[in-house]
């Protein structure tokens, strides 16, 4: 017989007679039996899952049609009971729950408790037991800002808290008023704020530190959610260490042409002199009080009056006698003379990118020039340049009046007295197209 005439015969019995299959076949089916009593004839058991979130979503709820919002703690979490089969139970974790904070019954602001709701979120089959707690305490509020002007409140157990010959000055806050925001039933409680320093060690030289922001009309312990804002938690108080001294009067100017100050300036300041506390670095660099700045746009012929009060100049510490400075200036051989500008000498020096901008004055008339009188005799309209600035104007369709500056070309002894507008006719850039 040929080889390819045998026939395969497939025995089981003779399968059952190898001992290595007989060992093979009895592991996989005790396995099998094993996993399907497991599965199906596994223990219904409890487990404890700890410390599930509880979630107190406020989407479109009624507390947040009623503008209520969470305050205070707002982290939770309970321990949930399920049970299950053994092998299920098990393995279940904080993932596989949800816990929800029911807030539907929550329709003003206070304390208010809130039902507890479980369920299964993973799709496992489980079911929710218990809860360790079914309820929680929560606190809703309207959000409410206020700002506070901030006072401050030094003190000091020193007898002497600045050297010999000096004094104290006024503290200096880096922000004067600071926003307070909270829930409305605390913010409304407050009356105002305070920053508040003890001055522990003497201060030599003027001192920056950090004061402790306090409110006023109500205790810590009653505003337990209420805060200040990022940049208003980090105010800082300046403590100035002034030393008094006695120095000369004195004023500047705002354009004033280049020349004009050379001998031409006759000046009266009453007090001439004026004792004040100065801060103690300043002492070498300080020769004079500025207490002013005179626009030359304003100086006339003859006697001109000027008047500063002490109030208004913030770097010295002034005697409380003394209230103001009294400027008497007179412009020596000085003449006038008014000319008028014609429309060619008057041009825009920055557009309004908001509008289309048309000068419609022919002239600019009446301006009077002032200076010594061997040079303003010498003065031509030809000579005064008009400039329109329209980028810091606020303009409006149709006629609009607008200030300018005059300038003197070719000479640097007179000046443009008072102040003076051309009339622009002006488009809004939408309206155009």
């Amino acid at each position: 017989m040929k080889k390819s005439d045998k026939k395969f015969h497939f025995s089981i019995s003779a399968l059952f007679n190898n001992n290595k299959f007989v060992f093979v076949f009895s592991l996989v089916a005790a396995f099998s039996i094993w996993l399907w009593v497991s599965i199906n004839k596994s223990p219904v058991v409890e487990n404890v899952i700890a410390s599930v979130p509880v979630q107190i979503d406020l989407t479109d709820s009624i507390p947040s049609q009623l503008g209520l919002q969470v305050f205070g703690n707002n982290e939770y979490s309970v321990d949930v009971t399920v049970s299950g089969k053994k092998f299920v139970v098990n393995e279940l974790t904080a993932d596989d729950v949800k816990v929800t904070a029911l807030t539907n019954y929550v329709d003003s602001a206070g304390n208010k408790t809130l039902t507890l709701k479980a369920t299964n979120s993973s799709g496992k089959e489980f079911d929710i037991v218990s809860l360790s707690q079914n309820y929680i305490s929560v606190f809703f509020d309207t959000l409410k800002e206020t700002e506070f002007a901030v006072e401050t409140n030094l003190t000091s157990e020193l007898s002497t808290v600045v050297p010999d010959g000096c004094k104290l000055g006024t503290p200096i806050l880096s922000k004067n008023t600071i926003v307070v925001s909270g829930p409305a039933s605390e913010v409304s409680s407050i009356t105002g704020v305070v920053a508040s320093y003890k001055v522990t060690q003497q201060l030599n030289a003027t001192t920056t530190v950090t004061p402790n922001l306090e409110f006023v009309g109500a205790s810590s312990m009653q505003l337990t959610n209420v805060s200040f804002g990022t940049d208003d938690a980090n105010i800082t108080m300046t403590l100035p260490v002034l030393k008094e001294v006695t120095l000369p009067t004195a004023v500047t100017y705002k354009n004033a042409p280049a020349n004009v100050l050379a001998g031409n300036v006759n000046i009266a300041i009453t007090p001439a002199t004026v004792t004040l506390g100065i801060p103690i670095e300043q002492i070498e660099q300080t020769k004079e009080i500025v207490v002013g700045s005179i626009d030359f746009s304003k100086i006339n012929t003859g006697n001109n009056y000027f008047t500063f009060k002490s109030e208004d100049i913030a770097d010295y510490d002034f005697d409380e006698n003394v209230k103001e400075f009294k400027v008497v200036l007179k412009m020596a051989d000085c003449e006038s003379k008014s000319l008028n500008i014609p429309a060619e000498n008057i041009t825009v020096s920055k557009e309004n990118s908001s509008y289309i901008s048309v000068i419609k004055s022919q002239s600019v008339n009446q301006v009077k020039v002032i200076g010594p009188a061997d040079q303003v005799k010498d003065i031509t309209a030809d000579m005064l340049s008009v400039s329109v600035d329209l980028s810091t104007v606020e303009l409006h369709n149709g006629s609009n009046t607008v200030p300018v500056v005059i300038a003197i070309k070719g000479n640097t002894t007179c000046w443009v007295y008072g102040e003076y507008t051309v009339n622009v006719s002006c488009t809004a850039v939408s309206d155009s197209n």
